[in-house]
């Protein structure tokens, strides 16, 4: 039992060396064919002869990168030997051995073989016959032409048994052809690719995967050879048009890996995703061998998120869903455009002018706010988290979903404003602070513009010659200017911890896409009468802080005038501040308090005009009239009006008049004289309001038709005297309350309490509400009021900066009792 076990062992071995190659290592069949010499050693009795031989080779390594380094060898072949004294020896003979092989270099390779086996020899003089036991050894290289054929030379130290006594030693020499039969029949390819790292694959950044990396695989060479010309591609099926070309290693060698980089230029396919998925992709790997092409293609794992998906890594990457292109966000956009265009305030006044640009952005604000837009924050993806960890998974929505949802966090909703303004071709900017980020745009003011014409230059962010306009839109309850000024104050506080990217250079890496099925989910549009409300409401607001110097100036001058008609010019000089920039209401007001001249008339005459109330109109310049025949802006007042009421020859007339008596202003208004040849449009609002000019004590016509009552204000105020067109003074209701008292008193039993607080009405100024009677009676006093408040005003150094709806505490100045709201 024991020598059976003996026996079977090197068996065993044997199966296993043969077998282990077979399953893991790397193999290839070749034949072996060559003519030779056999020379007989040591025996004057033969001669050389010549003969022929074929083997048949396995050879297999455990490694790669040295494959192969043994085989065997099942060879056979024939040669004869002369005889000096008689006919030749032929000698058949066959054999098995065990070879060694290293590559030497790419094209050459040394081998060392060892052999056994039998043959025969056939002597024809006596006809002996028989059959042997022979041993040899060889050594050889090989020439490989290609990776399949290789020329062959090899030398052979033969021993051939003749007898049982005697024997024949050779040296044979051979010079032959091998032929790898797997490289012929399938040019097995020995190139590897492992992926090493894995990026994060978001379709809304799909266009920034052609020059970055979305993940990194390692190439190692396990060819015998050197390689060249290694080219990479990659490919995902449905996501790519064709195979991308990514990467070109001229030469590697055997054995050598290199780590390179994976890009892929995807197709719009990628922004239907809307799972997670891991796809299969696959690496093709093209390369040249010893001049033959070959070509392997390797699977590849990818994990791709959904569109909406996003982290933090580069604020910037936001941009891409920041898109001009959303059909929701055009339809929106272009529409508050066309409402907000029939209020636009005057662009160039020099009392207030209003970039084009900050009109269309608070225009989309209010919209926003009216179509009931809300700041949500996502507890699963807040910014504020998700940016601390620049790995973590965000949700981010596009324009047309935040409109949809009617809501959004502070990216979302940053999104969505930008993608507005930009349909409208306006520049935003995204702005980055710890914790949030917000948006600003391009306000139309350059860098130098804004530091010296703008009213709070503070406000303002300069950026690329630039000024920007920082707003905080998840303030979508408040005016736009309170969300403008929000804005600005984050800016200033994060100091050196804020960053501002501009959406244009965000753009050249991360480009902005759109969604194919967003047109499916369009907007519904606000209400156009709601939203003209709206507009005018919150650029009546704007338009009170940027006056507010120059009114509050007025109001100071009206307060303080010595006489009666000293304050009715600086009255009417503030009615005309308040129309020139649009706010006809407070205009009008202040110039109904004016008893009936003719600056007044002719500017209550500019309100009824631009409101397209064009009788009143008529009326109130024929009044103008009447009180100053030569009055030039009651001329063109009056024909402006006969002109939008179709009465073209009584527009032409007026015209004429006004040609002779200031061509100057008459060149600025063409169209009048000139309706024979064309009939313009009438005109819309916004321009009746921007063309319409305003008279107070600032405007000179160039003819001498000043009015009168406008010089007063070039005249020391002690000096003015009542004029003829101005009613008596006693029979002007008083405009101001001159005296100013020094104590509060309390109230009679049927008055009404001293209030201890007041809610801020739209025109209100501190100056205002400290002179009204319930509060102080005096409008020295409003430091009282805003030292009170300062703490809760959203710009505290800015005792201008009151809005609609504020809560303000009236503190007591002599211990009068005050309780409730006013």
């Amino acid at each position: 039992m024991g020598h059976k076990r003996c026996r079977a062992f090197p068996a065993l071995v044997f199966a296993l060396l043969v077998s282990a190659p077979l399953l893991y290592g790397e193999n290839s069949f070749a034949l072996r064919l060559s003519p030779g010499a056999a020379i007989p050693l040591g025996d004057d009795l033969f001669v050389p002869g010549f003969g022929a031989e074929g083997a048949a080779e396995w050879a297999f390594g455990f490694s790669p990168q040295r494959r192969p380094f043994m085989g065997l060898r099942l060879g056979g072949g024939f040669f004869q030997i002369a005889v000096e004294t008689g006919s030749p020896v032929v000698f058949t003979e066959g054999n098995l051995g065990l070879f060694f092989q290293w590559r030497a270099m790419d094209r050459l390779a040394l081998w060392a073989e060892g052999n056994g086996g039998i043959f025969n020899y056939n002597y024809s003089w006596d006809d002996t016959t028989d059959t042997r036991l022979r041993l040899g050894g060889s050594i050889g290289a090989d020439l490989y032409l290609t990776p399949a054929i290789a020329l062959y030379a090899a030398a052979a130290f033969n021993w051939l048994s003749i007898t049982p006594s005697s024997s024949i030693n050779t040296l044979g020499i051979n010079v032959g052809l091998r032929l790898d039969l797997l490289e012929l029949l399938r040019r097995e390819t020995r190139i590897s690719g492992e992926k090493k790292t894995q990026e994060p694959v978001f379709p809304v950044s799909y266009a920034w995967y052609e020059n970055n990396p979305l993940a990194s695989v390692r190439v190692t060479n396990q060819e015998d050879t050197a390689i060249s010309n290694v080219n990479l591609s990659f490919y995902l099926e449905r996501y790519m048009v064709q195979p991308t070309l990514f990467y070109t290693i001229p030469h590697l060698k055997r054995g050598e890996s290199v780590d390179v980089p994976i890009t892929a230029i995807f197709n719009e396919a990628m922004m239907d995703l809307t799972e997670n998925i891991t796809a299969n992709a696959a690496l093709r790997i093209n390369y040249q061998a010893l001049g033959q092409v070959k070509q392997t293609e390797l699977p590849l794992q990818m994990p791709i998120y959904n569109r909406n998906a996003m982290n933090w890594d580069d604020d910037r990457r936001a941009s891409s869903f920041v898109s001009p292109r959303d059909p929701a966000a055009k339809l929106f956009a272009r529409y508050v455009q066309s409402v907000t265009d029939t209020r636009l305030r005057p662009l160039n006044s020099t009392e207030g002018p209003i970039p084009r640009n900050i009109q269309y952005a608070l225009g989309l604000f209010e919209a926003l706010k009216l179509y009931g837009i809300n700041y949500v924050i996502d507890p699963t993806s807040s910014y504020i988290e998700l940016s601390e960890s620049a790995g973590s998974m965000d949700t981010l929505n596009y324009p047309y979903q935040t409109l949809y949802y009617r809501g959004g966090d502070c990216d979302d909703l940053s999104i969505l404003f930008c993608s507005l303004l930009e349909v409208l071709g306006i520049d935003t900017a995204f702005i980055t602070i710890p914790g949030h980020i917000y948006m600003a745009f391009d306000s139309g003011l350059t860098g130098e513009e804004g530091r010296e014409q703008f009213f709070l230059p503070n406000d303002l962010i300069y950026h690329g010659g630039k000024a920007w306009v920082p707003l905080e839109t998840t303030l979508t309850g408040v005016p736009f200017y309170q969300a403008w000024q929000v804005g600005a104050r984050q800016w200033q506080d994060a100091g050196s911890n804020r960053i501002f990217f501009p959406m244009e250079e965000s753009w050249a890496l991360y480009k902005p896409v759109s969604v194919s099925d967003a047109a499916d989910k369009m907007p519904e549009l606000p209400d156009e009468d709601s939203l003209i409300s709206a507009i005018e409401e919150s650029l009546d607001i704007y338009v009170s802080f940027q006056i507010r110097p120059r009114a509050r100036e007025l109001q100071e001058q009206i307060a303080a005038s010595p006489s009666e008609n000293a304050a009715m010019v600086r009255l009417n000089n503030l009615g005309s501040l308040y129309g020139k920039t649009g706010m006809l209401l407070d205009a009008e007001t202040e110039l109904r308090r004016i008893q009936r001249n003719a600056p007044a008339a002719v500017n209550l005459g500019n309100i009824a005009f631009v409101r397209g109330q064009y009788d009143e109109a008529e009326n109130l310049y024929r009044e103008s009239l009447a009180q100053e025949p030569g009055n030039i802006l009651a001329r063109l007042g009056l024909a402006r009006t006969r002109y939008e009421q179709g009465d073209y020859a009584g527009a032409e007339t007026e015209y004429r008049y006004l040609q002779n008596a200031d061509p100057v202003l008459a060149e600025q208004y063409p169209y009048l004289g000139t309706w024979r040849e064309t009939l313009g449009q009438p005109l819309s609002y916004s321009n009746r309001l921007s063309t319409t000019r305003w008279m107070d004590a600032y405007w000179q016509p160039e003819a001498d038709q000043v009015s009168p009552a406008l010089l007063v204000e070039a005249t020391p105020l002690e000096e003015v005297t009542p004029l003829e067109e101005v009613t008596p003074l006693e029979e002007v209701t008083p405009l101001v309350e001159v005296a100013t008292p020094t104590e509060v008193t309390q109230p009679a039993a049927n008055s009404p309490a001293l209030p201890a607080f007041y809610r801020v009405v739209l025109g209100d100024t501190l100056i205002r509400i400290a002179q009204r009677t319930y509060i102080y009676g005096d409008w020295t006093k409003w430091k009282l009021i805003y030292e009170a408040n300062k703490a809760a005003f959203p710009h505290q150094n800015n005792p201008d900066f009151i809005l609609p709806g504020m809560i303000l505490q009236i503190p007591p100045i002599n211990g009068e009792t005050r309780s409730g709201t006013q």
